[in-house]
């Protein structure tokens, strides 16, 4: 499979053609805009002027668009109409769940091989094939699109379900989110209180490395105190105090306080610190 067509050429999908040029493959592309086509024409790939024309040329399609609203447009309302038995159709496009389901059933009607793929990482992952692909779908769509898939991330990941995939898309940038509030927050305190700003930032960064160390807690459930939920709502309520004695806000750490307070409401301050993660993660399932 060498013809890949590429639906979508915002930064993400411009930097997968270009990756795939590189790797030998020819590409053909179609996007809203011209200007960004007729850069990837400069660089070898193919301009198509209907995603319809796209699917027609391509062993395999990949799109890259911005949300469901485009990609009930262009994925369900046009390229899987226009797909061939058996064609294999990915779509990298951060999307609903939900919307990924719709698309899989509508693919599924038409015989067509289609794999959710959200994709984690960064313009430049895209670029050099690194990225971090959750495929969701058939266990033959996937095997129809492992070298594509091997040849766009350096590490592929099965979810099982576009359902899953999307989900677990969402979960990742959420962290970025919550992570990126709350450095603020606390920059924003240690800003207040004069410390140096790079040695503030090098101490919040190694935090994250403490927490990464819990994984295999997270796996296992295992709440065995290394650092009890106690001890650590102790230092949250002195961070607190702390933030107002510079009259620094933050709304995020706020309520990360309230959540380890109710942890050991219930009776679990003696349990290691992730139980909250834990105790969280339970009362959603039931």
């Amino acid at each position: 499979m060498k013809n890949v067509g590429i639906a979508g050429l915002g930064k993400m999908g411009s930097a997968i053609a270009r990756n795939l040029l590189d790797r030998g493959y020819r590409v053909s592309t179609w996007n809203r805009t011209q200007a960004a086509v007729d850069e990837l024409v400069t660089d070898g790939a193919v301009a198509c002027e209907t995603p319809e024309a796209l699917v027609g040329g391509a062993d395999a399609v990949v799109a890259m668009l911005w949300d469901d609203a485009v990609a009930r447009e262009i994925t369900l309302g046009r390229i899987i109409p226009s797909a061939r038995e058996g064609q294999l159709i990915v779509e990298s496009s951060t999307l609903s769940p939900q919307m990924y389901q719709t698309l899989a059933l509508a693919a599924g009607e038409r015989g067509v091989d289609f794999l959710a793929c959200p994709v984690v990482g960064s313009v430049d992952s895209a670029r050099n094939g690194s990225l971090t692909i959750f495929p969701g779908g058939s266990t033959a769509a996937l095997e129809h699109a492992r070298d594509l898939l091997a040849a766009m991330g350096s590490t592929v990941t099965f979810s099982g379900s576009p359902l899953a995939s999307g989900f677990l898309k969402l979960a990742s940038n959420s962290v970025l989110g919550v992570i990126a509030d709350s450095v603020g927050e606390l920059l924003r305190m240690t800003d207040g209180a004069g410390v140096d700003r790079t040695l503030a930032i090098d101490t919040i960064v190694h935090a994250f490395e403490r927490a990464a160390a819990k994984r295999q807690q997270l796996v296992d459930r295992d709440t065995e105190p290394r650092f009890s939920a106690s001890a650590l709502l102790k230092d949250l309520r002195l961070a607190r105090d702390a933030r107002q004695s510079v009259s620094a806000g933050g709304d995020v750490m706020d309520c990360v306080l309230v959540e380890f307070e109710k942890t050991i409401e219930r009776g679990l301050g003696d349990r290691d610190y992730i139980a909250v993660a834990l105790e969280q993660e339970a009362t959603q399932a039931t």
